[in-house]
């Protein structure tokens, strides 16, 4: 890969060795299995902004797993909403998607490291339209940095981006993982016009080491060629709290028409 050459972010910090490579790649895994719900702070860019949709500073995210979520801005108003859970799901809907076969993380088991972090990624269901930008999907899973699975030992490019330092460090008051990558040839973005690591730069990634989502995404030298990319901030308010369904729907289970077979 044709990565500049640059000064080392944390001069302090010693050379990453394989167990600390491991570790890393181990955790951009992770984030489905390390909580069943967040309560997030995130900054939208203006790059990625959307007016029109109330989708713009700063917005405080409600998600459960996969299948629901609740935006609020600035001010507490309710400015999107969207649930899978109480979707239909007849013969057409089986029919119709893929998304009908693939299980979430709770229904899988991965293969797990030494410290309980994930070694090797089953297929599991992704977002699926839930997420009011598409970009956060892989904010709130960053697995496109370390791949699914360990790259074989015979690939002539291996792993998916190629680590230049590793720094733990306490970020905004939480315990994190950072990292200077370089996209590798076998780098795969999960979002068709997004990459979390753009070709040809040197990115800064700031993984929270509790729940494995992207905290910080910097672009910290590039080619000429490179497209200027925004920085990325998430800020965790919350984990693993209990938020009933009302939380997401507009319209109570109890009122919703019932459908017979």
């Amino acid at each position: 890969m044709d990565v500049p050459s640059a000064q080392l972010y944390f001069p302090g910090s010693p050379a990453p060795d394989s167990n600390a490579r491991r570790r890393f790649r181990a955790l951009a895994r992770s984030a489905p299995w390390l909580s069943t719900s967040l309560k997030v702070e995130i900054d939208i860019p203006e790059e990625y902004s959307q007016p029109q949709r109330n989708l713009t500073g700063s917005v405080t995210v409600k998600i459960r797993q996969r299948e629901a979520i609740a935006l609020h801005n600035a001010s507490g108003e309710l400015v999107f909403q969207k649930e899978t859970f109480s979707a239909q799901r007849s013969r057409d809907y089986l029919a119709a998607t893929s998304a009908s076969w693939k299980l979430p993380s709770t229904l899988l088991t991965p293969v797990y490291t030494s410290d309980q972090l994930i070694l090797r990624r089953p297929e599991i269901a992704g977002f699926d339209g839930l997420l009011p930008l598409d970009y956060w999907a892989t904010v709130l899973d960053p697995v496109e940095i370390a791949g699914t699975e360990p790259a074989a030992l015979d690939l002539a490019f291996d792993h998916p981006t190629y680590i230049h330092e590793l720094s733990d460090i306490v970020h905004e008051g939480r315990q994190a993982i950072a990292a200077v990558l370089s996209a590798g040839y076998s780098y795969q973005a999960s979002q068709a016009d997004f990459r979390l690591v753009p070709a040809d730069t040197r990115t800064l990634v700031v993984l929270d080491l509790s729940t494995g989502v992207c905290l910080l995404r910097q672009i910290l030298s590039g080619a000429s060629s490179v497209l200027p990319a925004p920085d990325l901030r998430l800020r965790i308010l919350a984990k693993d709290e209990y938020y009933i369904n009302s939380h997401f729907q507009r319209q109570h289970w109890l009122d919703q028409p019932v459908v017979r077979s």
